[in-house]
């Protein structure tokens, strides 16, 4: 409702996964309640700031643009079902005239500029020598995917682990200042120490699959920036550069060989003085294996690694070495900057690619395969006719819209609700209706956890068949979708039991449970329709009757 003063405690809220700013969209919305219409000639709105903000940041909540207005539209079983029930209904139509369509459409002609703006770029490029040019390009592709593939296999746990002692030296990639794509068949490496390595559980975000298991604490030279009062950057820079000695942490995946050399490390290097000295004992090594470069361990010879797939790489790497020698344009001076604006050509050549992808959807029917997978589950499970005629099953799954239609529907005529007690009924339906994740959630009764296992069967029957006919859809996150949690204290509440006594049931705010109720409340009604429009008279006053048990003293 509006008011004349709107006061902001904080400019920060979390979203579910961080803590952020609020978004000029947000702020628009309830600011925008300051100021009644017809009695104040302005609105106040105050700020209550009690950390630093940066000015691009509060331009951009104060003086922002509203957030877009993009549609919601998905396809549900319960819709379907209703216009097929209709006698002129059609979801193609439906579909068509939707929102969703729209904005689709709407895309196409800045769709069909950029595709035309991409084209004449691209087209614009002119490369002497292309044909020669995209060979040694697709050679080195091949090179570095098979230089990959050893890599992956020298440093697997089973091999390298052994020979990760600490003093022992290692070759690591580093980020140049460059930050175009090296066309190289090698990519600039510096040298560290080892000092230790340990194992991790968890895998973050940036880490490589393969480097979930261990990290390895490497000596080396690094240039350490300042992001902000709270947080520096650290990055691996070459030896001979300037910059700060430090024990870094870096994926297996970083470290591109081992060194037969080992040095002996002192056991404190948090002093720097420590640090320093061992970085220049290190350039040393460096300096005197200039010529030939620092010797390194022998895969098969010393980390005896035994592996067809390895020998084959290998073969397969030197046959490239012998191509690159004898290809023509090895050592044109220019080859470098042609190889770039090669590179530029095809990521052109790419976007146009995804652009017409783009633009094959926008003219397309939204949502039209996920209509026809649909349309087979509906048949699968005998809810319409080849005809898209709606079958009993359909017209029970057409009432339901507060739940999963078909799974309440699959428990009705498997005959769950005849069998069991109004108020197990009660409970086995709050499993629709609770989505928040407890932490210490009480295990159900027997009764109750018997009933759960048949929900979750008849849940992961049903998701098999939406998955084999092609409905996108991860089965186990699915049937976990359905939750136990609060089993026992609706069961409480429809036996009667006093709401101090049901909150000792469970660790849920009473809030919460109270919403889950009245949701509850809503699939019974909804029950209770579709028991009657297929003339199940016991299961219509089973419903009804559910309904006054969890009703007590909620309005």
């Amino acid at each position: 409702m509006p008011a004349k003063t709107v006061v902001f405690t904080n400019v920060r809220k979390f979203d579910g996964d961080k803590f952020r700013w609020l978004s000029s969209g947000e702020y628009i919305q309830m600011s925008g309640r300051a100021g009644r219409r017809g009695i104040d000639q302005r609105g106040i709105c105050i700020l209550m700031v009690d950390e630093k903000m940066e000015p691009s940041t509060a331009k951009m909540m104060l003086k922002g643009s509203a957030d877009f207005l993009n549609s919601a539209f998905h396809l549900s079983y319960n819709m379907l079902l209703n216009q097929f029930r209709c006698e002129d209904g059609d979801p193609e139509k439906l579909l068509r005239h939707s929102f969703y369509q729209f904005q689709a459409d709407r895309a196409l002609p800045d769709l069909e500029k950029q595709v035309k703006e991409l084209t004449r770029e691209r087209d614009s490029i002119v490369i002497e020598e292309e044909d020669s040019l995209k060979d040694y390009f697709n050679l080195l592709q091949q090179y570095r995917s098979l230089k990959k593939d050893v890599h992956d296999i020298v440093f697997a746990p089973k091999y390298c682990l052994p020979y990760l002692q600490p003093g022992r030296l290692v070759s690591l990639l580093y980020a140049s200042n460059d930050k175009r794509p090296s066309f190289f068949t090698h990519e600039p490496v510096t040298w560290g120490i080892i000092v230790n390595f340990q194992k991790i559980n968890n895998l973050n975000e940036d880490k490589r699959p393969e480097d979930s298991q261990y990290t390895v604490d490497v000596l080396t030279r690094c240039m350490v920036a300042k992001e902000s009062e709270t947080k520096k950057s650290i990055k691996i820079v070459h030896l001979k550069e300037q910059g700060e000695p430090l024990v870094v942490s870096v994926p297996l995946s970083q470290i591109v060989s081992l060194s037969v050399v080992r040095l002996y490390i002192p056991k404190d290097l948090v002093p720097l003085e420590a640090r320093e000295n061992m970085l220049k004992v290190l350039s040393e090594v460096y300096s005197r294996f200039l010529k030939d470069g620092i010797p390194l361990l022998d895969p098969e010879e010393d980390m005896k690694v035994q592996s067809n797939s390895y020998r084959k790489a290998v073969r397969r790497i030197e046959a490239l070495d012998r191509l690159f020698e004898k290809h023509e344009i090895r050592n044109s001076p220019l080859i470098q900057q042609n190889l770039q604006v090669f590179h530029d050509k095809l990521e052109l050549s790419a976007k146009i690619k995804l652009v017409k992808k783009s633009m094959r959807s926008s003219t397309a029917l939204a949502f039209k395969d996920e209509l026809k997978a649909r349309k087979r589950v509906l048949r699968r499970l005998g809810y319409i006719t080849s005809e898209d005629v709606v079958m009993v099953k359909g017209q029970v799954a057409c009432e339901i819209s507060s739940a999963d239609e078909l799974i309440l529907t699959e428990l009705m005529f498997s005959g769950s609700f005849k069998d069991i007690s109004i108020e197990e009924m009660v409970a086995l339906l709050s499993c629709f209706v609770w989505q928040e994740k407890l932490q210490d959630a009480p295990k159900p009764r027997e009764e109750l956890e018997l009933l759960f296992s048949q929900l979750q069967e008849t849940a992961r029957r049903v998701a098999n068949v939406q998955l084999d006919c092609k409905v996108q859809m991860d089965i186990d996150s699915f049937v976990n979708s359905f939750r136990s949690d609060v089993m026992e204290a609706v069961y409480a509440w429809a036996k009667g039991s006093k709401f101090f006594e049901i909150m000792e049931l469970s660790s849920v705010f009473e809030g919460s449970l109270i919403r889950a109720i009245r949701r509850l409340e809503e699939i019974l009604q909804q029950l209770t329709f579709a028991a009657k429009a297929i003339g199940e008279t016991e299961l219509e006053e089973k419903f009804q009757e559910a309904v006054k048990k969890i009703k007590r003293d909620i309005e």
